[in-house]
């Protein structure tokens, strides 16, 4: 019974150091862009397989990912990708790019914590923020922190892709990605006849033609593609 009642002790200790005053952090709001590439009326290349060019609205925010667990101390930071969702004292602070829960157990527990982990700004080491206004922080374990793509429901994006030339003849694919996944009925392949003209248009782009081989090609995009929400 003594023994039952100690562990009992030590688990509360434990799930109390990780959720006890756990510091509040400011929250930062995604980065949401309307992309256009490339710029208009510049000559430019792409090679077979390459994006010509593509239209949309991107979502981005800081992340990173880890490949296995990372324990530090008396709590586990899960693996798995993490996005930023605020700052704390200057410090970026994660959570799962899933958005539920903090990623964060408790070491003994195995129980979910509403710890945050985060960098810090000086080391770039992984961190928590743990009770009473405690960090604690693993001096291995320095995340390499990059920009991510986050889809939405409202994530759509077009492109162009340069899939070659037969005689005189330059073919395209184009494609449609909603909410980060391609989509199966806007998967078209195109082509367009030189000796007709070196202007080609497909949903409102319109580019020139410079030259073109089976390897590669030059242009200039005269218009994007016409997405009425961009």
């Amino acid at each position: 019974m003594k023994s039952g009642f100690l562990l009992t002790i030590t688990i509360l200790a434990t799930l109390l150091s990780l959720t006890g005053c756990v510091a509040s952090h400011t929250a930062t709001a995604p980065d949401i862009k309307i992309v256009k590439i490339p710029n208009l009326n510049q000559e430019v290349s792409a090679g077979l397989g390459e994006r010509l060019l593509e239209s949309g609205l991107v979502i981005k925010v800081d992340g990173f990912t880890l490949t296995s667990d990372v324990d530090i101390f008396d709590g586990t930071v899960k693996a798995g990708t993490y996005h930023q969702i605020g700052v704390k004292d200057g410090h970026k602070v994660f959570g799962p790019s899933h958005g539920i829960g903090t990623g964060i157990v408790g070491g003994l527990s195995g129980l979910p914590s509403p710890a945050k982990p985060y960098v810090d700004k000086d080391t770039g080491e992984l961190c928590f923020l743990g009770g009473m206004g405690t960090r604690f922080c693993s001096d291995e374990i320095k995340p390499n922190i990059i920009s991510m793509n986050i889809y939405t429901q409202d994530s759509f994006m077009q492109e162009l892709i340069y899939t070659g030339k037969v005689d005189n003849k330059i073919r395209f694919k184009y494609r449609e990605f909603s909410n980060g996944m391609a989509r199966d009925s806007y998967n078209v392949d195109v082509e367009y006849d030189l000796n007709d003209s070196d202007t080609v248009s497909y949903k409102g782009a319109t580019i020139k033609v410079i030259s073109a081989n089976n390897s590669m090609i030059k242009y200039k995009v005269i218009s994007h593609f016409n997405n009425k929400d961009l």
